[in-house]
């Protein structure tokens, strides 16, 4: 009977580090795609002085403004459509006052944003301010009939509470 109960210690002791082994040589990967799985995840809340901080007359981005490419931001404002639906819009501008117009004179490059909703998702117009939530996107606006310095991949309107 006590060999048995040594068989069985010792089989469950080798289980354990064997399991302990696996998880060790394993959790360095994931250890890492953890934090990039997170980082990509994380919300940064910005506003538009943030934005105002790229030179557009240099083209100059500052280093806290470029750390944000490609991460999910969520910043207030007020869009403007430019599709002729005005119950759900799928790409619009996004600009920080309810007065801003892309009309003479439009708003600095620094402050549009131009927002496409991510594929199959619709924002619900609004002419009161809301919050933008998605993947921000620093562009190039070269040849562009609008002169914006941002995009936003949309995820996420919300109500301005």
């Amino acid at each position: 009977m006590q060999i048995s109960f040594k068989i069985i210690l010792y089989i469950a002791f080798g289980i354990l580090i064997g399991g302990l082994a696996v998880y060790l040589l394993s959790s360095g990967e994931s250890v890492e795609q953890n934090n990039s799985q997170y980082m990509s995840t994380r919300v940064t809340e910005i506003d538009w002085n943030f934005l105002q901080q790229l030179d557009v007359s240099t083209g100059n981005i500052p280093k806290d403004l470029n750390a944000l490419n490609g991460h999910t931001v969520k910043i207030p404002g007020f869009i403007i459509p430019l599709e002729d639906n005005q119950d759900f819009v799928d790409e619009f501008l996004f600009v920080p006052s309810p007065m801003a117009c892309i009309h003479v004179p439009p708003p600095p490059p620094n402050q549009i944003v131009h927002v496409k909703m991510a594929s199959g998702k619709k924002a619900k117009m609004s002419y009161g301010p809301v919050w933008l939530t998605g993947k921000f996107l620093i562009i190039e606006n070269i040849g562009k009939k609008v002169k914006a310095s941002f995009e936003i991949l949309g995820s996420q309107i919300q109500p301005y509470i």
